[in-house]
């Protein structure tokens, strides 16, 4: 029976250069897992701003249409549903003008009612987003039944509290 045939050691070159191939795959492996959590995150975060950026959109549209869609013999649910959807710097100033909006409303027997035409975010994270929102209001009441048309546009701020957006502060736009 033969021996089989052996090897001869490596040299001390070659021994460094195993050594630093080794090194290096393990730096590209690592490398790797390391990009592909970055990407991974970076998708994620791009996910949940598309998200935020829908979900804010959404409501703004939906509290412009509270707002613009007031009646004269729902006038308690009215208000109520635009202070429900409201916080902050909004949600004062409405509570504070609904006290002399709702007899006006009463009064005049009116009725509004607001159809969205465009909206779209100016800026966003995912807590807080800037929307505008450029609507119709047909206003109708006892001395105008036929109606008159407005054309508004606004400038929602909304921020997220508890999963919920609500606005913060709206303002007109010229």
């Amino acid at each position: 029976m033969t021996d089989a045939p052996t090897r001869p050691p490596l040299s001390r070159r070659a021994r460094t250069a195993v050594l630093v191939l080794a090194v290096l795959a393990g730096l590209l492996a690592s490398a790797s897992v390391a990009l592909g959590v970055t990407v991974k995150a970076h998708l994620d975060d791009r996910d949940a701003l598309n998200s935020a950026r829908s979900a804010a959109t959404a409501a703004a549209r939906q509290h412009i249409v509270n707002l613009d869609s007031l009646s004269w013999k729902t006038i308690d649910a009215d208000l109520a549903r635009v202070l429900a959807g409201s916080t902050g710097t909004f949600k004062d100033q409405f509570t504070r003008a609904q006290k002399d909006l709702k007899p006006v409303i009463v009064q005049r027997k009116s009725t509004s009612t607001g159809k969205v035409l465009f909206a779209g975010v100016v800026r966003a994270d995912t807590d807080t987003a800037t929307v505008l929102v450029a609507v119709d209001r047909t206003v109708k009441d006892s001395t105008d039944t036929a109606g008159a048309v407005a054309h508004d546009r606004w400038r929602v701020d909304l921020e997220k509290h508890d999963g919920r957006w609500l606005v913060s502060d709206l303002q007109p736009v010229a």
